[in-house]
């Protein structure tokens, strides 16, 4: 008997922790960066379109106020990260955010505009940054559970 509360202790954990659903449907239709030498930072912008029928929302819940809800970030690999300001004390490779705007949901049949600015390092050679900017994955987050990671090389200009 214990087993089994256990085991249905668990299902309801993971219903929990599990990020928003049909994540499957979302696609890059289109990125853009663009350096901004002035300031020294790195803009993305992305066009995402839910290719189903219905919104795509958070469905993170917790007892606090702010609402974590959809996040993107992109996440660099290390070419890029050795390029830009990055958080040192996270176990994660982290950009330092600058600027960033999206909606709270996905809506269907849509292109959905996200931007999202990172700070480049001030000795960074800008077009090395613009070489290696798409040298990252982009994450679309619920709260805090991945729920798509889209390699972002796969966009490179060949």
């Amino acid at each position: 008997m214990k087993k089994w509360i256990n085991v249905l202790f668990l299902c309801m954990v993971f219903f929990i922790l599990a990020a928003f659903k049909n994540a499957d449907q979302l696609q890059i239709t289109e990125i853009t960066t663009m350096i901004d030498k002035e300031n020294g930072l790195l803009r993305y912008e992305f066009q995402i379109i839910n290719n189903g029928d219905e919104p795509i929302k958070s469905e993170f819940d917790y007892p606090g106020h702010e609402n974590y809800g959809i996040e993107i970030v992109v996440q660099p690999k290390e070419a890029l990260a050795n390029l830009m300001v990055t958080d040192a004390t996270s176990k994660h490779p982290k950009m330092q955010p600058l600027e960033k705007g999206w909606k709270e949901y996905f809506e269907p049949g849509k292109e959905n505009p996200f931007y999202i600015s990172y700070k480049i390092k001030e000795d960074a050679d800008f077009s090395n940054v613009t070489k290696h900017a798409l040298d990252a994955d982009l994450l679309i987050l619920d709260g805090t559970e991945i729920s798509k990671r889209i390699p972002l090389q796969e966009y490179k200009k060949k």
